[in-house]
């Protein structure tokens, strides 16, 4: 059959055409092998690609969670750090409250003592002021009999 139609311009055509469509699948076959190992190279490198990104994201995924727990741990500390803060300066103004009182009673103590003493010294002072004034009048009183007696016997008068 080729022979026969071999001077057929068109079949001549068709021939070359078929001919060079021979060679580009021949080229596409090849390139259908290649591909797909091409392909198959490129994907196993994408997905190893993949796989290192992935590790690399659960390890900051891991990172993150440390430094979180972290975090949270120095928050609570510093939280209670604060909480004690308080509590303390609560604990030592009631101290600074409870000694002022202790000291506003005693001062007025002192006073009440002061007062006392005072009051017993005025006391002891009108004491020896009677006392001074009983043995005043004594004297007086004597000092005017014997003058009285004096002149009564000066003048004869018993």
């Amino acid at each position: 059959m080729s022979n026969e139609y071999s001077d057929d311009k068109k079949i001549r055509k068709i021939n070359a055409d078929i001919a060079k469509f021979s060679q580009e699948l021949e080229k596409a076959e090849a390139e259908l092998a290649g591909i797909g190992e091409k392909l198959d190279g490129e994907i196993a490198r994408l997905r190893a690609e993949a796989k290192s990104k992935e590790e690399v994201f659960e390890d900051l995924r891991k990172r993150a969670r440390e430094a979180e727990s972290i975090w949270r741990s120095a928050e609570k500390k510093f939280k209670n750090a604060q909480k004690n803060k308080q509590k303390s300066i609560s604990k030592v103004k009631k101290k600074v409250d409870g000694l002022r009182n202790v000291m506003r009673k005693a001062e007025k103590a002192k006073e009440k003592r002061i007062n006392e003493i005072e009051r017993e010294k005025l006391k002891q002072v009108e004491k020896a002021k009677k006392k001074k004034e009983k043995e005043m009048e004594k004297i007086k009183a004597e000092e005017v009999k014997r003058v009285e007696e004096e002149k009564k016997r000066e003048l004869g008068i018993d």
